[in-house]
């Protein structure tokens, strides 16, 4: 039977279970889950119901604003979720009500107008309540007074369930960045609201300022209720989530070496906080092994879209997180802190006391971190620590520079570990812990002994044993003395063994010294490897000191080594110097991988031990006469076209076509040289690697080049266009158009290539110029040149070179260059980055500058 009544309440609304305790049972009852998005739920339930009468959403609000699971839905981001909600008004019926119960949420004229953008969007009926929602005693009400068209439906809580409950569905606002305890002054502090959550036992939420700073200056310390120093969260005090309420973060700041000398936040045993949309900075600890720069840790911890950086502990562990309990990390960013153990994240499990030491990890970034002994990005020590669809990057230590794992449990997937350096275990430390890696890229990453990718050690005298897995991964680029790939090592009087187990997986482009496993260094080990690459490696591919327990399950690929002859398993290749792959590349997925070339002895000479349904890149193992080898499986070049709808297309890896047809579509081009074609609507077309061609055609488009040498049209609309690396050539065709020059970091000639512009037009088009690539423009963003001296017009490029000028153009060719270093010859770190093949009059009008 389908349901008529639908509704959907916030599981972080305070004893929930309460409100929900007497609803009818033709309600159906949602709860939306904190960690993830709101609205995307509720478009979820939604989809599965058709002409549903009532709709009732029981969520914390505030003015013009809802708080629903993980996302704010607010006049400033409603435009994001236009389809999602004109989706809502589908599955109503006719004469469709949608009741808002959040506090305040049509208060004033802006939550008026976020109620009437509701009300158009769905075409329902809409009342929603402009006071506090919830007990009298706190001044709340049940009234819903704000109401769009005419409503019928009564609410949705009997008498008794509304005067029994004792909260209301409003945040704790905190209205000064002041760091005051003054119950007298009429406002409210983030340390009083604190100490107010901590003090009942319903959740609470705290919303704080987007973009605020607000700075703890109340020093103390050896007291536990956030009166001084650093913010306790105590148990008993119910959830607690700290909030910004816009898109920007606010940040709560410690003061670093010159402020309160404690970290920000710590959080009790079985003490619960989330936070949201924030930035935790400052913390400075320095007491003799006192831990956690940022937060410390033993009760739950829950962050998402936050940020932990600038955070020190000087002889303790875990500078940006120390986690002796539960610590959930999504859409996060974890940079720039250090301790001596875990300069990211500290998680250490119950082998010496009863902690529990779970970290989980999900779709967030851990990068430039340091420590000055182990895990430069995380350290798990006996601990259990799940990292998925994140990046390690840019972190350095003594141990594993990215991650480090002593007696813990640590399983990664879908990630990118690149970058880091150690002397030991430059991505990835495995000391007598168990690691699992699976569909995941191990690049770039350096050691100045063991293990550039992985080091895979028992120890010297050891009594527990080391394990690694690693399936449908690449391990590419990494540097090492031994083991550029992975080092897989025992001592020579273990007692247990380090073992490591490889299949279907690319190591490939790695470096050691001559003999000492640019691929794999197997030392006293045990050691496995099935249906994978082991070659195009510098220098040697396999060796070994003990070749005993180096043993091969067959259809391998490998290159050169003193280890060759163990793998003379079934249909093993050897001698093998070329594999024939391309570059570490986006060839889709979440990871760089290295797409097998045509004519690749990989090709269909693989096997499948594990039974994967796909390879690293989440398309299908088995295409062709047989299984590859290796972690990418090369797939039958594409052909698709769309239909009128909105549509999400990817390419196979190969030389695709893929044309939109209506709809506003996003096309992913992936690997291989790919034409996309928008057609109607508006749509986002990313080539990718490869030498694409993407046609927007009509409506306004958005054109992705890539990397390599892209050609881009756009057509009938206002399109947008950026380039990539490579050399591209840019047509914009009718109306508005703007070529966007940005590679989120600094210029460099090969990151930005020289793109050509067919058809640019003076006074129409604009040429977007992130200060992020070039840094050397000093003037505002937001507008043009604000310093007009920073563009200037020549007629030679000899001009150019010796011009003050940053941006200068020379109006003789069309040339345009970027001048690194003033008025010295040639163009310093810059150079030529387009040309303007029509030769237009250029002003510094016809610029926009944007960071």
């Amino acid at each position: 039977m389908n349901q008529t009544k639908l509704l959907f309440i916030d599981s972080k609304v305070e004893n929930y279970d309460r409100l929900i305790s007497q609803v009818d049972s033709q309600t159906k009852v949602v709860i939306l889950q904190a960690n993830q998005n709101g609205i995307d739920q509720i478009s979820k339930s939604l989809s599965e119901c058709c002409d549903v009468d009532t709709v009732h959403i029981i969520s914390h609000g505030a003015k013009g604003t809802l708080y629903l699971g993980n996302s704010i839905l607010k006049n400033d981001n409603i435009h994001l979720y236009v389809e999602s909600i004109r989706q809502w008004g589908k599955c109503l019926s006719a004469d469709g009500e949608i009741l808002i119960y959040g506090c305040e949420v049509a208060s004033g004229k802006e939550g008026r107008e976020f109620v009437r953008q509701l009300h158009q969007l769905t075409g329902a009926n809409i009342a929603a309540s402009e006071t506090l929602t919830g007990n009298v005693s706190k001044g709340g009400n049940w009234n819903l007074e704000v109401i769009f068209g005419q409503l019928k439906s009564a609410l949705v809580f009997t008498p008794e369930v509304r005067a029994s409950y004792a909260g209301v569905l409003a945040n704790i606002v905190v209205d000064t960045t002041n760091d005051v305890v003054d119950d007298s002054d009429g406002v409210t502090s983030l340390r009083e609201a604190i100490i107010e959550a901590n003090s009942t036992p319903e959740d609470d939420t705290i919303q704080l300022t987007a973009g605020a700073t607000y700075n703890l200056t109340i020093s103390g310390s050896l007291e536990d209720a956030a009166a001084t120093g650093d913010l306790d969260i105590v148990a008993g005090g119910g959830e607690i989530t700290v909030i910004s309420e816009g898109e920007e973060k606010a940040v709560i700041d410690a003061g670093g070496e010159t402020g309160i000398n404690d970290r920000v936040f710590d959080v009790l045993e079985d003490a619960i906080l989330q936070l949201e949309n924030a930035e935790i900075t400052g913390g400075f600890v320095t007491n003799v092994f006192d831990d956690g720069g940022g937060i410390r840790n033993n009760g739950t911890v829950s962050m998402n879209d936050s940020t932990i950086s600038g955070n020190l502990t000087d002889s303790g562990d875990g500078g940006g997180i120390f986690n002796m309990g539960t610590a959930n990390i999504s859409n996060s960013t974890i940079s720039g802190n250090s301790a001596s153990f875990g300069g990211g994240i500290k998680s250490l499990g119950g082998y010496i006391n009863n902690s529990s030491g779970i970290a989980n990890i999900n779709n967030s970034n851990i990068s430039g971190n340091s420590a000055s002994y182990e895990g430069g990005g995380i350290s798990n020590s006996y601990g259990t620590v799940s990292i998925n669809n994140s990046t390690i990057s840019s972190n350095s230590t003594s141990f594993g520079g990215g991650i480090a794992s002593l007696s813990g449990t640590t399983s990664i997937n879908n990630s990118t570990i690149s970058g880091n350096s150690a002397s030991f275990g430059g991505g990835i430390d495995n000391d007598e812990g168990i690691a699992s890696i699976n569909n995941s890229t191990i690049s770039g990453n350096s050691a100045s002994f063991g293990g550039g990718g992985i080091h895979n050690s028992s120890g010297i005298i050891r009594i527990n044993t080391a394990s690694a897995s690693i399936n449908n991964s690449t391990i590419s680029g990494n540097s090492a003395s031994f083991g550029g790939g992975i080092n897989n090592a025992s001592g020579t009087d273990s007692i247990s063994n380090s073992i490591i187990s490889i299949s279907n997986s690319t190591i490939t482009d790695n470096e050691a010294d001559p003999s000492r496993g640019s691929g794999i260094y197997h030392y006293y080990a045990s050691s496995d490897v099935t249906s994978s690459i082991v070659s195009g490696n510098v220098n040697t591919d396999v060796d070994a000191t003990s070749n005993d327990n180096f043993t091969s399950g067959g259809n391998n690929l490998i290159g050169t080594g003193n280890a060759i002859n163990n793998f003379n398993g079934d249909r093993d290749q050897t001698g093998i110097t070329d594999p024939l792959l391309g570059e570490l590349a986006d060839n889709g997925g979440p990871t760089l991988t290295h797409l097998p070339l045509p004519n690749s002895p990989a090709i269909d000479a693989g096997s499948n031990p594990n039974n994967l349904d796909t390879d690293q890149r989440g398309e299908p193992r088995l295409v062709g006469e047989g299984v590859d080898i290796g972690a990418v499986e090369v797939q039958i070049p594409q052909e698709i076209t769309g239909t009128p709808e909105s549509e999400v297309f990817n390419g196979a890896g190969g030389n695709d076509t893929i044309i939109g047809l209506a709809g506003n579509d996003t096309i992913n081009g992936r690997g291989g040289d790919d034409q996309i074609i928008g057609s109607r609507g508006g749509d986002f077309l990313y080539g990718k690697d490869g030498d694409d061609t993407l046609e927007g055609r009509q409506d306004n488009d958005h054109l992705f080049g890539g990397n390599g040498n892209d050609s881009l049209v756009g057509g009938q609309g206002r399109d947008r266009f950026n380039g990539g690396a490579g050399n591209d050539i840019l047509t914009g065709g009718a109306s508005i158009d703007r070529f966007i020059f940005n590679t989120n970091q600094e210029f460099t000639l090969e990151d930005v290539g020289v793109d050509t512009i067919t058809d640019f037009v003076p006074q129409q088009d604009i040429i977007l110029l992130d200060k992020s690539t070039f840094t050397a423009i000093t003037s505002d963003s937001g507008t043009g040149f604000s310093v007009n001296a920073e563009f200037a017009i020549v007629t030679s490029d000899a001009d150019a070179e010796i011009s003050p000028a940053v941006i200068v153009y020379n109006s003789n060719n069309g040339k345009l260059f970027y001048n690194a270093n003033g008025t010295e010859a040639e163009f310093g770190s810059g150079g030529e980055f387009a040309n303007l093949t029509n030769t237009p009059s250029i002003s510094e009008d016809d610029f926009f500058l944007r960071r």
